[in-house]
């Protein structure tokens, strides 16, 4: 048998009874009555207790029974005169208190983090194999030569690339900025593997790079410490065995990309469109339930803003990325909700230690450090007409230049326990497709009025122009060619005549990681030697560009490369003059640009090879997470009042009725909760016996909900 602690003042250890746990599973679950009872009180033995208490033994207090979850009734009533023994539940005995707590919650993700440093992590549990490989393994094919039992089809592998000029890799290395780039095994053969695109060809150099291999599927089934199960397994169930529920953790976060159209370039038809992309099943999550809208409407444009003439962003939220924690162990890791408190400090972080992020304090050319950090912080607001809060998640404003202002680029949803990253181009520079682990900045354009020896221009009356950029590579050696930036602006035409489009970087240092090989390259970040206009001209502002109609026009000249045949120079291309660098599209321009295609750069899954990597194919946030987390504690409180002048019977059979003879006082041990039709719901215990003698007892149930 159990029984309660004994505690030196009593406290009532209380629970709800198997019928209370059926009527609150059937919505049925009500307070309406309290009784009092002494079932475990031999008074017999009271009476020889009252006349020995200086013996040690036998003045001990009854021990009483723990609540037990198929509580019997109570045996034994303590009444007032009348002997009824249900006392009625009314606003003086039942009180419900509110209460919130927090706590940290353990840090989790891939990467070790001592204060400002992060290291890879590379047990087991994370990776099932990690290397050291010689750039001149990589010859710019998708076949690469490594050796290893431990890769499979489907497993994605991770490239930190080295180069001559900085030296071999620093193995698990996450500081120095250099191109980390994902690409997903598609052949497993003897001695090699071959991957869902072109390598890079650094066949030429003798640095060292190095090789992680993650294994391929859902988190919950592929990172792990040890084999987690849905909560209660079947044996467990069925009492087969005596404790078989996992206490396995799961170390990192999942993470979805959802997109809601097909990118920039990609044709249909043969080709897989957005429909076809690896989390389309959370599109719902997407729009309606966080309302990140897949289609302007008259309401959401924003030129207006910027003035007649001027571009404006694109107000629709092509892609997201939803950070979640989806596991199958038992443990609530994360609470009932992310806790924020501005006031003591407790915020989310989300670290992303090896994204090269172009608002990151440094000048154009100068960022040798990658990594950023996002926080989420400020008030609590609500999506749309909805209960569904949200926070907005904003830069790490140590992290950024003084002289800007931290932007928001996703939201946590402390109810949903989730993150979301809405900003495009964040979105970009984690996708294991995009071909690069860094943000670009937008464009800015403005309208001017047709010239060199054009007359009609580019962009009609009332017509709307999106445009954005791609920068490439088109040389045999380096680096190979990445997803455009993919944050586009809109420039529409509401003057009385056509006019060309001129535009530009939006500002200066924001290329920090950029490079120019031809002169002092010391090694960081990112080069490209093609800068190409990519656009689309629709008739409404409203109306979403064809994936298959953009345009692309070279814009690549001695007037950012320096020199003919050069790599761009990121301070030239940031020259603000856009007659300067011949940054003007114009009809004959336009007739001249042929259609952009994004399938044969980015070599994009045909719809006979869905096995090929694509975007939204991410299942694990390569990052780490850190928050507190909540709980409401809802208290119901019963507050039982005993009055030894009132409650004066007794229905237990081993004390006397017959006054005369002296008998003990009553004792209680224990407190019934019943409802509406008497059904004992609730059990309180006692830890000791209480008298009841010339005073009030106060008794007081709480039960956390």
């Amino acid at each position: 048998m159990s029984y309660i602690i004994k505690s030196t003042s009593p406290f009532v250890s209380i629970k709800l009874t198997q019928t209370g746990r059926e009527t609150l599973a059937q919505g049925k679950l009500n307070f309406s009555y309290w009784a009092i009872g002494d079932s475990e009180i031999n008074y017999n033995r009271e009476t020889i207790v009252d006349a020995n208490l200086n013996n040690p033994t036998l003045s001990a207090s009854s021990f009483v029974l723990r609540p037990v979850d198929k509580q019997p009734k109570l045996k034994s009533f303590i009444t007032k005169s009348d002997n009824q023994p249900f006392q009625t539940i009314d606003g003086s005995v039942l009180n419900v208190v509110k209460a919130i707590v927090n706590n940290a919650a353990t840090e989790r993700g891939f990467f070790n983090h001592v204060g400002s440093t992060f290291t890879t992590l590379t047990s087991d549990t994370y990776t099932s194999y990690v290397t050291n490989i010689p750039n001149s393994s990589f010859t710019g094919g998708t076949s690469l030569n490594i050796s290893t039992s431990s890769i499979n089809v489907g497993d994605v592998m991770l490239i930190k690339l080295a180069n001559d000029t900085i030296g071999n890799i620093i193995n698990n290395e996450n500081a120095r900025a250099l191109p980390n780039l994902w690409f997903k095994v598609q052949v497993v053969g003897s001695g090699y593997v071959t991957l869902d695109r072109n390598l890079p060809d650094t066949s030429t150099q003798s640095a060292i790079s190095q090789v992680f291999i993650y294994r391929g599927g859902e988190v919950y089934n592929s990172i792990a410490t040890g084999s987690t199960i849905a909560y209660w397994d079947s044996g467990t169930l069925a009492f087969d065995s005596a404790n078989n529920v996992t206490c396995h953790d799961m170390p990192v976060w999942n993470s979805n990309s959802v997109w809601c159209e097909s990118l920039a370039g990609m044709s249909g038809g043969t080709y897989e469109d957005y429909t076809k992309f690896g989390s389309y099943q959370y599109l719902g999550d997407k729009n309606p339930f966080m309302e990140y809208i897949c289609q302007s409407t008259a309401t959401t444009l924003s030129f207006n803003c910027n003035g007649p003439g001027i571009s404006y962003p694109d107000d629709v939220t092509k892609s997201i990325s939803i950070i979640h924690y989806t596991n199958n162990t038992i443990s609530n890791l994360y609470g009932e909700f992310f806790y924020t408190d501005t006031a003591s400090g407790k915020y989310l972080n989300l670290y992303l230690p090896d994204l090269m992020y172009h608002r990151k304090f440094a000048t154009t050319g100068s960022g040798t450090s990658m990594g950023m950090n996002f926080v989420a912080t400020g008030a609590t607001k609500f999506v749309g007409t909805s209960d569904l809060e949200y926070i907005e998640l904003f830069e790490d404003a140590t992290l950024i230049s003084s002289a800007t202002t931290a932007m928001a680029v996703g939201r946590i949803f402390p109810q949903l326990k989730m993150v979301v990253i809405h900003d495009d181009e964040i979105v970009a520079g984690t996708s294991y497709k995009a071909n690069r682990n860094w943000t670009l900045p937008e464009l800015s354009a403005s309208l001017q009025s047709p010239s060199g020896g054009t007359s009609t221009g580019v962009l009609d009356i009332n017509d709307t122009m999106y445009l954005t950029y791609s920068l490439e590579n088109n040389g045999t050696t380096g680096l190979t060619s990445s997803i455009p930036c993919q944050k586009y602006v809109k420039i529409t035409n509401n003057t009385s005549s056509p006019k060309d489009v001129t535009f530009r970087m939006i500002e200066t240092d924001l290329l920090p990681y950029m490079r120019k090989l031809e002169s002092g390259y010391d090694g960081y970040g990112f080069y490209a030697h093609e800068f190409k206009l990519v656009y689309q001209i629709v008739q409404d502002p409203t109306d979403r560009p064809d994936p298959a109609a953009w345009k692309a026009y070279d814009f690549t000249s001695t007037a950012i490369t320096g020199g003919v045949g050069q790599s761009i120079d990121p301070k030239l291309l940031e020259g603000q003059v856009p007659v300067t660098t011949g940054f003007i599209l114009d009809k004959l321009k336009d007739t001249a640009a042929p259609i952009f295609d994004l399938t044969q750069l980015l070599n994009m899954p045909l719809n006979s090879t869905p096995d090929i990597l694509q975007f939204g194919d991410e299942r694990f946030f390569y990052g780490n997470l850190t928050t507190y987390i909540g709980a409401t504690i809802y208290k119901t409180i019963f507050d039982v009042r005993v009055d030894s002048n009132t409650f004066v019977s007794t229905s237990n059979i081993t004390r006397s009725k017959d006054l005369t003879t002296n008998p003990p006082n009553i004792k209680i041990t224990e407190v019934g909760i019943y409802d509406t039709d008497k059904n004992l719901v609730c059990i309180g215990k006692l830890s000791s016996p209480i008298a009841i003698k010339n005073n009030t007892i106060m008794l007081e149930l709480s039960m956390d909900f």
